[in-house]
This record gives C-alpha cells, structure tokens and sequence, in this order.
C-alpha cells in the first residue's frame, strides 16, 4: 500500500509554518482523491515520517517498486502527486543506498517539478552516494538559486568546494600525462621526445614560447 507523504529530510531545507504547508497538502490531497486504485491514500503529514521511515528499513528494494509502483501506474501525468510519489520512493531507495535507482527518481520528480527542493536534496545525497560530488554541487548550487537562504546548500556548498577543486586538479594532471605519453610516442619515432622542448612563459604577455633543446 502506498502512502503518499511529503517526507521530510534531515537535510531537507527548514520548513515554514504549518500553514504555509497547507496549500501543497490540499493539493496533493485532492489529487489522491482523483485515483480510483486503493493503492494511493491521502497524503500524511510529517508527524507520521517516523512510521514510514521504520516500514522502509524493513522493506527491500522489490517491496520499494511494489508500493509506489501502483501508484505511478494511476497517477495523473504532470502532476504534483507523480513528483511526490516519485520523490517519496526516491526516499526509500536513499534508506536502502540504493542511490543510482534515487538519484533517477528525484529526476523523474524534478521534470514534473522542478522547484521540488525536497527532491533536489534527495538528489545531492544519491549523487553523494555515488561519489559524484561534481553533480551533487551543480544541484545544491541550483538549490541555492530556488531558496537562497537554504543553510544546508550554503554548508554543502563550502564543504564540496575543494573536494571539486582537488579533483579537477587531479583529473588535468592525469590528462596532461596521457598527452605527454602521446607526444612522446610520436615524437619517439624521430628519435626525440617532449623532454627535447622548452616551454618559456613570457612574464609581461603569460604567453609561452617553446624552444628545442638536444
């Protein structure tokens, strides 16, 4: 059976007050009203989070699909319930690291809706749990532009920061050996290799020049 609940993440950005949440509930309850298969309930609050959490430690990946698989099947195309059905499972499958099969569901919801914050969060841990960090900052820098004020996004951001740097750095080094191993190969069949060039920056202009040396 599959509830329907916008569930709420530790590192989800803070919610307002619960009146503000109100407009999203009615919605999403009106469209859950709209479907015909027992399957889909109304949406629960995120008083009941803690429930659902401890029914998905316990679920496997096979129960995952089966519960919101149904749901997807009825539910409306573009609609808010799709994406929260989408984000929901996405939920269950962080809780089960299964993160490529969340990070895929937190897309599905986001191109239903892409102001979703809660399915772009889920989103930075899948691509964290994939330990591809690069994705994980472009998304919480996105996050940053729908909620500026978003504390997790800044902390993330600042956290990820070097890590990207340090990597960057580390995949142009890495590119730049396999150019040499490249030059010399071809450079090996005139009997010269890269170590017979000079490269002189010009310190007025930062441009090179490169010189042959025996």
């Amino acid at each position: 059976m599959v509830h329907i609940e916008d569930v709420t993440d530790a590192d989800a950005a803070p919610q307002k007050h619960e009146a503000a949440n109100s407009a999203p509930a009615a919605e999403e309850a009106k469209a859950s009203e709209q479907t015909t298969s027992p399957a889909v309930q109304s949406p629960e609050t995120d008083a009941n989070v803690e429930g659902s959490e401890q029914e998905t430690s316990e679920s496997s990946e096979q129960d995952v699909q089966d519960r919101y698989g149904d749901g997807l099947v009825i539910a409306p195309e573009g609609q808010k319930l799709r994406a929260v059905l989408y984000a929901n499972r996405a939920a269950c499958h962080l809780e089960l690291q299964s993160f490529k099969e969340a990070a895929k569901d937190c897309s599905s919801a986001i191109d239903i809706d892409g102001s979703y914050l809660k399915a772009w969060h889920r989103r930075t841990k899948a691509y964290e749990g994939l330990d591809d960090v690069d994705h994980a900052m472009r998304d919480f820098q996105k996050i940053l532009e729908l909620n500026p004020e978003d504390p997790i996004a800044k902390k993330s951001i600042a956290r990820l920061q070097p890590i990207v740097a340090e990597r960057q750095e580390k995949m142009k080094d890495e590119m730049l050996g396999k150019l040499k191993d490249l030059g010399n190969t071809v450079l090996g069949k005139f009997g010269m290799s890269l170590d017979n060039f000079k490269a002189d920056k010009d310190p007025n202009t930062g441009s090179y020049s490169i010189n042959f040396k025996q």
